[in-house]
Formats: C-alpha cells, sequence, structure tokens
C-alpha cells in the first residue's frame, strides 16, 4: 500500500508534494481541530482553544443573517463580479470611516477589494507583488497563518524577524524593533533573496496589544527607505477592551489613520480587514484588501479573484450587518464588554494557577509562558507538552507554529463558553501534572 501511495505522490508537481509534507505542527492543529467538544452531546471532546475564534457574540450574529437575510434570486448569481458586490465594497469603506480606522483619507468602494477570506488576500497579494522565490518580513512570533498564505501557493518566502538572538534582545512592538527588520532585510537580500514586503498584524496575533503610531510611521519609513510595500493586517480593529490589565487600553490607530504621504509612497500601503474576527465569524469567509492609491493593485487581484470569489450569499450576509447602524451601535459595545468579562475570567484562572501571560486589550487570545513545565528547553519537549494535551482532550497554539524565539510559549483562546474555557484550563493543568 505505502508503495502505491508513493507512487501515486510521484505524480504530483513538487509545489504539491511540498505542501502535504507531514510535519508536528500541521499533525497537532488537526488533531485539536477534530472530534470537537460539546457539554451536551459530546463531553469526552475535544475543547479548542487554539484557533483564534471569537465565539461571544455568535449568538447575536446568527440570529440577526437568519433574521434579515432574503435569499433572492440575485443571491444565486455571480453578482456584481468575482471582488465582492458594489454594496459590500461600499458599506466596508463606510464601516472603516465610521469605526476604529479613522482615516485620514476618506474610503470610497474603489479603494476596497472583497475575496473569500483574509487568506486569500493574502495569498493574492503575494502573487501580484512578489515573484515566486522573493521573500516578505514577518517580525517572530508571527501568526501561524502567514507562512501557509504567502508560501502554498505564490511560492514567497517568509523572512523571519528575530527580536533575542542579539547581545540587547528588544521587545517585538517596540520602536527598537524597526532596525532588527531592517538587518533581516540586508541579510535576505545579501543571500540573494529579495524583499518585496513587510507584513503586520496589527493588533498584533499572538500578543493581543496594538502597535504605538510612532512605530508604524518608522515601518513606513523602513518601507520607504528599501522600496517595499507595507501591509497592515487589522482584522481585530474594533476587539479592542479594557480590563485590570489595561484600565485605559491604547487607543487603535489604522495605518490609514497616518500622514502616509509624509513616509512613504501611499500605493506602497496596504490595509487589510476580514468578517472572520470583529464579526465573530471565522466561517463565513470575506476578506477586504484596502488600498486607496493602487488602482494596478485591485486590478491585478481582480485578473486572478476567480479562484477566490466570494459567495453572493457571505456577501448578502455581510452586508446586511454593515447597513444595520442601529445593530452595529449596540454590536461593538456589547462586544467589548463582552471580551473584558471573558479576559477577566481567563486571567483570573491563569493567576490562580500560577501560569506567567503577556497582558492583552486586542483580540479573543492571551500568549502564555508553559516554558518551566517543558522537560527540556527545546522544540522537542513542547511538542512531547502539546501531545500530552491533545491526549487530554484540550488544543492550544503552540508557539513552535508562530514561529517563536523560544519554546514553552502558547496562544489560549478565551473567547468561549465560561464553563468549557474552565474545563478546558482544567485539562491543560492535568497536562503539565504529568510533564
Amino acid at each position: 500500500m505505502q508503495q502505491q501511495v508513493t507512487a501515486l505522490a510521484k505524480m504530483l508537481s513538487r509545489r504539491a508534494l511540498a505542501n502535504i509534507q507531514p510535519n508536528d505542527i500541521k499533525s497537532i492543529m488537526a488533531k485539536g481541530s477534530s472530534n470537537a467538544y460539546d457539554a451536551q452531546t459530546n463531553p469526552s471532546g475535544m475543547i479548542s482553544l487554539g484557533v483564534a475564534e471569537n465565539r461571544l457574540m455568535h449568538d447575536e450574529i446568527a440570529a440577526h443573517i437568519s433574521s434579515h437575510l432574503s435569499i433572492t434570486k440575485r443571491c444565486l448569481t455571480y453578482g456584481d463580479g468575482s471582488v465582492g458586490s458594489d454594496q459590500l465594497r461600499q458599506s466596508i469603506a463606510s464601516l472603516m470611516n465610521k469605526t476604529a480606522f479613522r482615516p485620514r483619507k476618506h474610503v470610497e468602494m474603489k479603494h476596497v477589494t472583497v475575496l473569500s477570506g483574509v487568506s486569500s488576500i493574502i495569498d493574492c497579494l503575494a502573487f501580484s507583488l512578489c515573484e515566486a522565490g522573493e521573500a516578505v518580513l514577518l517580525g517572530r512570533p508571527t501568526y501561524v497563518g502567514f507562512i501557509s498564505d504567502l508560501v502554498s501557493r505564490a511560492g514567497v518566502k517568509p523572512v523571519l524577524v528575530d527580536f533575542e538572538r542579539r547581545s540587547q534582545p528588544v521587545h517585538p512592538m517596540s520602536l527598537e524593533a524597526v532596525e532588527c527588520y531592517e538587518n533581516a532585510l540586508i541579510e535576505s537580500t545579501q543571500n540573494g533573496t529579495l524583499v518585496r514586503a513587510l507584513l503586520l498584524c496589527h493588533p498584533h496575533n499572538p500578543f493581543g496589544v496594538c502597535y504605538e503610531p510612532r512605530v508604524l510611521e518608522a515601518y513606513l519609513s523602513l518601507c520607504a527607505k528599501h522600496r517595499i510595500h507595507f501591509i497592515s493586517d487589522e482584522v481585530y480593529a474594533n476587539s479592542l477592551f479594557a480590563s485590570t490589565d489595561y484600565p485605559s487600553p491604547p487607543v487603535f490607530t489604522s495605518v490609514l489613520a497616518l500622514e502616509i504621504k509624509k513616509y512613504i509612497d501611499p500605493s506602497m500601503v496596504h490595509c487589510l480587514y476580514g468578517m472572520s474576527k470583529d464579526f465573530c465569524s471565522n466561517g463565513i469567509r470575506l476578506g477586504a484588501l484596502i488600498s486607496q492609491d493602487n488602482h494596478d493593485l485591485h486590478a491585478a487581484i481582480r485578473a486572478i479573484s476567480k479562484f477566490a470569489w466570494p459567495s453572493s450569499l457571505a456577501d448578502a450576509a455581510w452586508c446586511g450587518i454593515l447597513t444595520d447602524e442601529l445593530f452595529l451601535q449596540t454590536y461593538f459595545q456589547t462586544l467589548t464588554q463582552r471580551l473584558s468579562a471573558a479576559y477577566e475570567h481567563c486571567i483570573a484562572l491563569l493567576k490562580r494557577h500560577g501560569i506567567p501571560y503577556v497582558p492583552a486589550h486586542a483580540g479573543p487570545f492571551i500568549w502564555i509562558d508553559l516554558s518551566t513545565h517543558l522537560s527540556s528547553p527545546s522544540v522537542e519537549a513542547e511538542r512531547e507538552l502539546a501531545w500530552k494535551m491533545i491526549e487530554n482532550k484540550v488544543w492550544l497554539a503552540t508557539g513552535e507554529a508562530y514561529r517563536s524565539e523560544r519554546p514553552g510559549w502558547f496562544r489560549i483562546t478565551f473567547a468561549v463558553d465560561k464553563a468549557e474555557l474552565e474545563l478546558g484550563i482544567e485539562r491543560v493543568m492535568k497536562s503539565l501534572k504529568r510533564s
């Protein structure tokens, strides 16, 4: 049987074979996302605390879509084309003009391209901004999905930026970290790999905090200096909250709110948004590129957009939400309140069990330190602990997946049912006692 599988594999392309190479990161994620826990129907199932999934507003979103989505004949067509309906693109522009983004330049419909998820947007950006084999800068730790978004189809290399492996370590969110990006860019170029863009997640995933405006401005200047694109993934822009750790959390500053032309050619700056995070709908695959001064980029993505054509039903569902002003007012207020409460509950549990963590004020997750529970300070020991958790039916995202510089870090999602979070942490503690 193995010989038969090997023979079939030889009939695939090299790039296809590269995408199906087994590794622990994929194996842990696959096992952790299967056999889902349910308090009534599957209490012995897997509690997933490893996905950046905000479940706190599922009832409200589901109820709104159920009561407002009218499936017309137009929903069964290609609609206005492959980059989102005119109504959705205008609605996204309006949302950005009215909420946390506060753009310096008014966002218009023509600035917005919609595809089937932010991953699809990044895949198309990688294809459109880079040649295969060229690179994009990513600071460590980095959102795990960025790697496959860049690599799997476009063949673009991630250049991982280190902050600790130097005489004076710096914090990845600090102004001093900008120099680390430049050093990584120069080293990559000297080694024969051209860097074409710098990609940030802002607010940061997995830290759950925002970049300061002066740091964003420094990145714009760096990108201008080296003639590379700046991409800001801002999917958690409206998911900021207060807590005992951050009684007055920093205000989110979108890259669109900066005086971009003061630092860089505006055609080199791109912002990403989507329905998955702020609207608690990972399964409704809609993502948007907002690029205000690069018509050619929008045209280039439109040319390949049929491979990520957004569903007309999903399009109509998000339109219904974005055009309901009264719902949005109460929705974002409730979202913030529930994130605050869920975060407080989670950190209380972490403190009770003596688990160190990075204080957060954005997003549905917390970066926690379990390094003292490793059998050795190694990636192999981190994997061993992750598999123990899987055996105990709980999944946390591993530091290895996020390309953490030090083993033992995990990301835990707190925006879940209170009882489920408590049981999940019980299962984590059971795993730690065995480590």
